[in-house]
C-alpha cells in the first residue's frame, strides 16, 4: 500500500522525521540542469534536518534533497 504526502507534509521536517526508516519514492527538482530538471530517489529515509531529507537507495547511495526541492513523495508498506 502507498500513501502520497500532502504539499504541507513535503515542507514539514517533523512530518519527514516521522518517516525515518520508511521506504519512500520522492521526485525532486534538479537545479542548474535545464535538460534534466527532475530526478527521483527510491529508498529508505535515513536522516532529516530542518532543510533536507536523506534517502538511502538499495545500492547504498545516499541522496540528500532540500525540502524546498521535493515536488512529490509517497511511502510504501514494507
Amino acid at each position: 500500500m502507498t500513501r502520497g504526502l500532502t504539499q504541507a507534509e513535503l515542507r514539514d521536517p517533523a512530518a519527514w522525521r516521522g518517516l525515518l526508516g520508511t521506504k519512500i519514492s520522492l521526485r525532486y527538482r534538479l537545479r542548474g540542469d535545464p535538460d534534466h530538471p527532475f530526478s527521483e530517489a527510491i529508498g529508505m529515509v535515513q536522516a532529516v534536518t530542518d532543510g533536507a531529507v536523506t534517502v538511502v537507495t538499495r545500492r547504498g547511495e545516499e541522496v540528500r534533497v532540500g525540502l524546498r526541492d521535493v515536488l512529490a513523495a509517497k511511502t510504501f508498506s514494507t
